[in-house]
């Protein structure tokens, strides 16, 4: 039986990056597809989210995609993998269901308290842009997230304030197997 895909959502730095990388520390083989670096491929006429477009859409479905692609040529290859994305989770349970089938599929939202993401959102580095600009954003989407029902539509929720990044990732890992 093949590994597991991971598909990690939650706002703007919540942790999704970072737990992804610890959850895979515990496979023999991981493979973490951050959709948003896929998007950074675009050399020219990428669409940013800030000012949603009908071409933002259609290059996030794009990169959607491609990692959807990513995603099942390594799971094959005996792979766990790590598909991390900030879109809500109506988008990628319709992934999971169009691109998944018959895999073990684990549906995570790395959800902190909406004060700790937004300091995580101001202390990350590595962003290609100023991080204060998604300030807005988390405001709006870290409520979204924690009042959607998402447990009963089987998605895990990781409340992540006080744990560490390991801690967090072994907890995740028992629960899902435990399923």
């Amino acid at each position: 039986m093949a590994p597991p895909i991971f598909v990690i959502t939650g706002p703007p730095a919540a942790g999704k990056s970072t737990i992804s990388r610890e959850l895979l520390q515990h496979f023999d083989r991981g493979l973490h597809i951050p959709v948003d670096d896929l998007r950074e491929w675009v050399v020219s006429g990428i669409a940013h989210p800030v000012g949603w477009t009908d071409e933002t859409a259609r290059q996030f479905s794009l990169a959607e995609q491609g990692a959807a692609d990513l995603a099942l040529r390594y799971n094959d290859a005996g792979f766990a993998v790590a598909l991390d994305h900030c879109c809500g989770p109506p988008t990628l349970d319709h992934l999971v269901e169009r691109r998944f089938e018959a895999r073990k599929v684990v549906k995570v939202v790395v959800l902190p308290s909406l004060e700790i993401n937004q300091r995580r959102n101001l202390e990350r580095t590595g962003k290609n842009f100023e991080a204060s600009i998604l300030s807005e954003t988390i405001a709006r989407l870290n409520p979204l997230f924690r009042n959607s029902g998402l447990e009963e539509q089987g998605w895990i929720i990781l409340e992540n304030d006080s744990s560490r990044p390991e801690e967090a990732a072994k907890w995740l890992l028992e629960t899902s197997l435990a399923a």
